[in-house]
Order: structure tokens, then C-alpha cells, then sequence
């Protein structure tokens, strides 16, 4: 018997425009499908920590405390379904000053590709409000995978979509020194590094290496002679938006 031979063969000229969109797509500092802040102005000796994936319970504490020990407030994108697990660790980190951004509410790269609509904006700003009662002027994509009609959804909305231009990959576990040699190394004014105080929607994640390396990191960046700021204050941007109502119901 013959074997079945496929009923539609996809041109080689439509494969390589589909792997061009999803490499776009991956691509954190891509500004194809939208507008992307990937740093803040390079004038000026300013860099801003940014933690993504939670709240995580005390390991976010920890984070925030060490930050605080050393006069420094953060920006920590928290994902939705984590606020709703853990609401008062999400009202801490706003009390305490530092400031909270939009990370989608699952975590996930196919509600981006699959919903063109993007409801995971409106649902995790909602879930924000009801924790702490703030709304978020900034969203950053998952992955930082973002397709056209997220980015229109979030611009919509009135949120600013912003990625990072350091990207130490603390979520691999590298050890504190070297984490710590990754992001002073590669800081440069108007950086924002990416670093993580959860991972996607997991609850009670070990972030003791972040922990171990984070004293050195802040350290590092202040003998180079860098401010550590807030995310707002790098990119000179209101720090939440004035209503929500829009994610009501969500």
C-alpha cells in the first residue's frame, strides 16, 4: 500500500514568514507589533530592578526588605492568579512603596497568540485593584512574547508595555556571584533588569540564590555610580493609571 501523501504542502515562502513572525514575537526588544520600552534614557545614571512572577509569599518579602535595607524600592510585575492566592503580600509591596506592574493574569503565551481581544490585561488589573487598590500604568508581556492585538489591548487600555535590556537568566539558578557579575556588568544608564521573585504561577518558589545575590547586585551598581529608582521614575511615567473601571468584571 502506498503511503498517504499530504493533502497540502506548506510553501517554503509561508514557513519562513511564519518562523519571522514568532521570532518577532520572542523577541523582547522587538518594536514590529507595537510599541516596547525596552530601557529608559541613556543620559542619565539611572537603573531600575524589576521582578517578575509574583507575589511569592516571603520570598517577595525578603526581596522588598533587602531592598529597603538599602534605601531602594522595586518594581515587581505580578502575575494575576498569583494576587488572588496571595493578596496581602501584594498590599505589602504597595504600603511599603514599592510599585506594582501588570504581568497578565496566567502567564501565558497562548492567551497572547490564541485571544484577540487579550481579556488577561483587563482580569489581572482587576485582581490588582481589589488587592491593593491600584491600577497599573505598566504592563510586561510573559516570556515577553507579544503579538499585535496584545500590544493594541494594552495601548487601549491606557498601559505601557515595557520588556528590559538585562537579562541576567536568574530563573536557571546561575550561583549569587555570578548573577550578581552578569547584572552589574551589563547595567548601562536607563537600564531595567529583569530579574524574578516567583516563577509563572507556582506558589512558594525557592528564590534563595536571588536572595544570596541581590546585596551584591545593589552594591555593584552603586559603586559604578548608578541611582536605583522605581520603574516610573526611570521612564518618567505616571506610576498607575487614575480608573480601572474598564476591568471591572473581568
Amino acid at each position: 500500500m502506498m503511503p498517504l501523501r499530504p493533502l497540502l504542502a506548506v510553501p517554503p515562502l509561508v514557513l519562513a514568514l511564519l518562523g519571522a513572525g514568532y521570532y518577532e514575537a520572542i523577541t523582547p526588544s522587538s518594536q514590529l507589533y507595537g510599541r516596547m520600552v525596552v530601557h529608559g534614557p541613556r543620559d542619565r545614571p539611572v537603573v531600575a530592578l524589576t521582578f517578575d512572577d509574583g507575589p511569592n509569599g516571603e520570598w517577595t518579602l525578603a526581596v522588598a526588605g533587602l531592598l529597603e535595607e538599602r534605601g531602594v524600592r522595586g518594581t515587581f510585575f505580578v502575575v494575576g492568579e498569583n494576587v488572588d492566592a496571595d493578596p496581602r503580600t501584594l498590599r505589602q509591596l504597595v504600603e511599603r512603596g514599592h510599585l506594582v506592574g501588570n504581568h497578565s493574569y496566567h502567564h501565558r503565551k497562548r492567551d497572547a497568540l490564541l485571544d484577540p481581544s487579550y481579556a488577561e490585561v483587563a482580569r489581572a488589573e482587576a485582581a490588582i485593584h481589589r488587592a491593593a487598590g491600584v491600577c497599573p500604568a505598566l504592563f510586561r508581556p510573559p516570556n515577553g512574547f507579544h503579538t499585535p492585538w496584545q500590544l493594541r489591548a494594552v495601548a487601549r487600555h491606557g498601559l505601557v508595555a515595557v520588556t528590559w535590556d538585562v537579562q541576567p537568566s536568574d530563573w536557571k539558578g546561575p550561583p549569587p556571584q555570578e548573577l550578581a557579575r552578569r547584572v552589574v556588568e551589563a547595567a548601562r544608564p536607563g537600564s531595567i533588569v529583569l530579574l524574578h521573585d516567583g516563577l509563572d504561577t507556582r506558589q512558594g518558589v525557592d528564590r534563595s540564590r536571588l536572595l544570596a545575590a541581590l546585596p551584591a547586585i545593589v552594591d555593584g551598581l552603586l559603586a559604578r555610580g548608578f541611582r536605583l529608582v522605581r520603574l516610573d521614575e526611570l521612564l518618567g511615567v505616571a506610576p498607575y493609571l487614575p480608573d480601572c473601571s474598564w476591568a471591572e468584571g473581568a
